[in-house]
């Protein structure tokens, strides 16, 4: 009997389930009742232990309207494995009714014959994952709203832009149409000079020409209007440069992601708002000075290499979750962000780049957090799935039954081994409580056990292990047999009893042995005593009357001595072969004979002891390489049973070659026959039979003691028999 202990080792499935941190359920029947849930299911649904044994919609009745029950129903009656992400769950919880979600799947268990015997029911809480995707979605539609007010931004400035050059190429229109009138202001001023001059050489011809000033100051006011208008055209145009300036920095300031604008080739940082001096850990000091100078981590980094070639090559990049490590706070640490870099154009030229960025280190952390998890609840399912697989392996190879109950001593497993002792199938074996009537539990003695006396029942009473007790088990279609029954209580994680783990083997032939030993030993008294008490009695009677008795008395007690001596000496040597076999001393020694031969040594045994009439035929004349001795024992012990058992029947002995490489040996009696659920024991060592109530003496071993002749020979042995109609013994051997 191996320890319990060491042969299913401490990570026994059930305790593995009870004490997994992992949400763990068993469901049975198709009425979905709640067999097992350890306490990490038992905290997802915000109940205790009394949820066992009920059903799952009475226990949970918050899950009506939910898709659960049905669920479950539909993969007891499928077996079919459902299997499930993120999904909603709305569980009442310390009276608050809350809605969760979970991974979970609901996987049939099936016996051999496919048949579904229960569901298992592992679940993860996954709601702080489900909260961090839908942030990290947040902060994703942010950045999307941040991104196309970026573009709306880029279409303003290419907008303002394009208008700017069409004000830059009007201000030079302008500007030249400026300077033709003050060519031409220069020029009459200049005209106008030399006419003061001759007016005043010549006062009449001042007077003559008069009338032609006055049109060519009139032409001159014309010409200063012009030259106003576009003076205020001018001032218009760089109003409006002004506005479109100021519209660009104040969207950058009031951008809800961080901006800011760097122009030349030394990147000189130009406008930056709030968030994004925060995010690089800088004030407003940086504005007017060169980026890589006052961030010179920056360098090398990829985010810098993107932002340098967005400016030399006048192409748009963006990064998801790209790693940037800043100096911050006065130390180097990486974050993990969202950026795009813009060329700005100025004039058709690329003259800076607009930087917008988001900081999603915190939703890349966890993420990483979560995905760490996950991959470790993955390997330790994984390392669990084996374990259990291995554990199973164990349990279904085990050459002992294994039995597990719950705490109301309800079965609710049984391995291979458990149900060929029993002789039921698992399904029948989990209707039973260890305790049923139908099992017909009995005491070594043969009278009921107690429901109490149960070895599953100390167990449970007393809360310790029991060790290597005996029980018997009468079936209603069946023989009796024997259990050596070992329990062990099972705890949940609080040190509450939840049930018991039964390991059991037949020891019937154990039993038997041990009742065949005590048999054999009361059996082998008292027939070793009535040939020592028959030899005594007619000794002390020639010791003390031999001159009063007369020669026939003392020829008949003599007589009686020998026969009580042959008996003893029978006896004695039935014993010393059984010995002998059992050490293996029991020698052959073959040679020659012919079968008759046999027959007539045989005889000679009996011509004297009996008068029912034994005849000889077949083919007496076959010549056999044996050991002459032990055959004619077997011979001997068959036509002896024939004489004692069917004491009114002749008795037919026959030989007959089997195609040519063996010969068969044959004793026929037309007797009372034997019953057929006693020919399967006639060859056991101390078994004896009776005719018709009548017990005959000897040891039980003679046919056992044939047995291992013939197979000592390379023979078979057999008997043949049917109640009313006779027995054959027979035994072949190899020519």
């Amino acid at each position: 009997m191996i320890n319990f202990f060491s042969a299913l080792g401490t990570d026994a499935l059930f305790e593995i389930l009870k004490q997994s941190n992992d949400a763990t359920a068993i469901y049975t029947g198709e009425e979905i009742n709640i067999q097992f849930a350890n306490d990490a299911m038992l905290e997802i649904w915000g109940k205790d232990e009394s949820v066992r044994g009920k059903r799952f919609e009475d226990a949970l009745p918050e899950m009506e309207g939910q898709p659960f029950t049905q669920l479950l129903k539909n993969v007891w009656r499928t077996g079919e494995v459902y299997e499930a992400h993120n999904t909603a769950a709305t569980l009442e919880i310390n009276g608050k009714m809350i809605t969760s979600f979970f991974d979970f799947t609901y996987k049939p268990i099936k016996n051999k014959e496919g048949e579904v015997y229960c569901i298992l029911h592992t679940a993860t809480n996954v709601t702080e994952r489900q909260k961090a995707w839908e942030l990290v979605q947040d902060r994703e539609d942010q950045l999307r709203v941040a991104s196309e007010g970026l573009n709306s931004l880029n279409e303003e400035l290419r907008s303002s832009n394009e208008d700017l050059a069409t004000i830059n190429k009007e201000y030079v229109a302008t500007n030249k149409q400026l300077d033709n009138a003050n060519r031409q202001i220069y020029f009459l001023n200049d005209q106008l000079k030399q006419e003061n001059f001759h007016l005043l050489l010549d006062k009449k011809v001042q007077e003559n020409d008069i009338s032609d000033l006055s049109l060519k100051n009139k032409s001159l006011s014309g010409i200063n209007n012009d030259l106003q208008n576009l003076n205020d055209t001018i001032v218009k145009l760089n109003e409006k440069l002004t506005t479109s300036e100021m519209s660009f920095r104040d969207l950058i300031m009031q951008a809800p992601v961080a901006m800011m604008l760097v122009k030349g080739d030394d990147y000189i940082v130009t406008m930056i708002n709030v968030t994004m001096l925060e995010l690089i850990g800088k004030d407003v000091s940086i504005v007017g000075k060169p980026l890589f100078e006052e961030l010179p981590e920056l360098k090398g980094q990829r985010a810098a290499n993107m932002l340098v070639d967005t400016y030399e090559k006048g192409l748009r990049h963006s990064d998801e979750a790209n790693p940037v490590t800043l100096n911050r706070n006065g130390q180097l640490e990486q974050g993990y962000f969202n950026f795009s870099y813009t060329p700005y154009v100025e004039n058709g030229v690329v003259t800076g780049v607009i930087d917008m960025a988001l900081e999603v280190t915190t939703q890349i952390v966890a993420n990483q957090k979560l995905e760490n998890t996950i991959r470790e609840k993955i390997k330790l399912e994984e390392s669990l799935r084996n374990s259990e697989q291995r554990l199973r392996a164990i349990l279904e190879t085990m050459a002992e039954g294994v039995g597990v109950t719950d705490a109301t001593g309800q079965m609710v497993y049984a391995n291979p081994m458990a149900q060929q002792i029993l002789g039921l199938k698992e399904s029948e074996i989990k209707k039973r409580t260890y305790y049923d009537a139908l099992w017909q539990n009995l005491r070594i003695d043969g009278t009921p056990l107690p429901p109490e006396e149960h070895p599953m029942a100390i167990m449970m009473t007393t809360k310790k292990p029991v060790f290597d007790y005996e029980i018997a088990v009468q079936p209603p279609d069946r023989d009796k047999f024997y259990l050596s029954i070992n329990a062990a209580p099972m705890f949940d994680s609080a040190g509450n009893l939840i049930g018991g783990i039964g390991t059991f083997m037949d020891v019937t032939a154990r039993r038997l042995a041990s009742q065949g030993k005590d048999d054999f030993i009361s059996i082998a008294s008292h027939e070793l005593k009535t040939p020592v008490t028959a030899l005594k009695a007619s000794l002390q009677l020639l010791q003390r009357a031999t001159t009063s008795l007369s020669a026939d008395t003392r020829a008949r007690l003599l007589e009686q001595s020998v026969k009580s001596l042959d008996k003893l000496t029978k006896l004695i040597d039935g014993l010393l072969d059984t010995s002998r076999m059992d050490h293996g001393q029991l020698k052959l020694n073959k040679q020659s004979f012919i079968i008759s031969e046999l027959f007539e040594d045989c005889c000679s045994n009996f011509a004297q002891n009996t008068d029912q009439k034994i005849t000889f035929e077949g083919d007496v004349d076959q010549e056999v390489i044996a050991d002459h001795q032990q055959i004619g024992q077997v011979m001997v012990n068959f036509i002896n049973n024939a004489i004692k058992y069917a004491p009114e029947s002749d008795i037919l002995i026959k030989a007959e070659v089997l195609h040519k490489k063996e010969v068969k040996f044959s004793v026929r009696d037309q007797g009372p026959g034997i019953p057929e659920d006693k020919i399967g024991h006639l060859f056991e060592r101390y078994y004896r039979t009776n005719y018709q109530g009548q017990k005959f003496s000897g040891l039980g071993l003679g046919l056992y003691i044939c047995a291992d002749i013939i197979k000592n020979h390379g023979g078979k042995i057999g008997v043949e028999s049917e109640v009313g109609k006779g027995t054959t013994f027979w035994f072949i051997l190899p020519l």
